[in-house]
């Protein structure tokens, strides 16, 4: 009996001190887990991604960090949108700038071309007696402006000299594009007849002067006018129902091609 009442004092003060020690290990680890494990509050984690915005975002596991500098970081922010902001001003003044001077030069910008125009419609239309709008092929009266008064001359290609059939030969080169025969009887022989009154402009007029052959070309326009080298005027306009062109009028011809 003394020795079981002697055991269970033993076994009694063991599990006490047992129980004491453990108490006092939990208090040991209890802090360190706390702070070790602690969750960071939305504003830590709110500096934290402000202060390292390219750092790996874990929210359940950040631990407590120096809190940032309010001042510092908003500075940062307001300069960063401050440089932005001026850079896209800078642009839009330039823009805005550059526009109005550059329309201004093409409103400014004088047409040529159209001025050209008008001025060969209006010297021609007054020489063949038809309106302005009437002339529509202006490269036939362009071709026509810069050989106007070359003298005649038989055999002559250039603007020297040049006879009536080299001077339709040019003429359907440059303002057709078609390469018609030299002589005014070859170019008798390689068109279609045409009878005066359904001539159209481009039309090839052919006469016999003094000879049973052909022996003169010119090229019909408009209204019975037609351009031709005369012997006597070099390259001109005249009129198929002049007494002189009448008489030796041989008919009209097409070229077909």
């Amino acid at each position: 009996m003394q020795v079981l009442k002697k055991f269970g004092f033993m076994a009694f003060l063991l599990v006490s001190t047992s129980v004491l020690s453990i108490a006092q290990n939990k208090e040991r680890i209890e802090p360190n887990s706390k702070a070790t494990y602690k969750k960071s509050t939305p504003t830590e984690v709110a500096q934290k991604v402000v202060l390292n915005p390219k750092a790996p975002l874990n929210v359940n596991n950040l631990t407590p960090t120096k809190k940032a500098d309010p001042f510092t970081a908003t500075k940062t922010v307001a300069n960063t949108k401050s440089i932005v902001s001026a850079d896209d001003i800078l642009k839009s003044r330039m823009v805005t700038k550059t526009a109005p001077a550059t329309i201004a030069v093409k409103k400014e910008e004088p047409s040529m071309a159209s001025n050209m125009l008008d001025w060969v419609k209006d010297k021609y239309s007054s020489m063949i007696d038809v309106m302005p709008n009437q002339i529509s092929n202006v490269m036939l009266y362009r071709f026509i402006d810069e050989w106007y008064g070359v003298k005649y001359r038989m055999g002559g290609t250039t603007k020297k000299g040049v006879d009536c059939s080299a001077f339709v030969q040019h003429l359907y080169q440059y303002v057709f594009g078609y390469d018609i025969l030299r002589t005014a009887c070859l170019q008798f022989s390689e068109a279609k007849r045409i009878a005066k009154d359904d001539l159209k402009e481009g039309d090839l007029v052919f006469f016999r002067v003094g000879t049973s052959r052909i022996s003169h070309v010119g090229v019909y326009l408009r209204n019975n006018f037609f351009v031709h080298s005369a012997s006597s005027k070099g390259v001109s306009i005249a009129n198929l129902g002049n007494a002189y062109w009448s008489k030796y009028f041989a008919g009209g011809g097409r070229i077909m091609q």
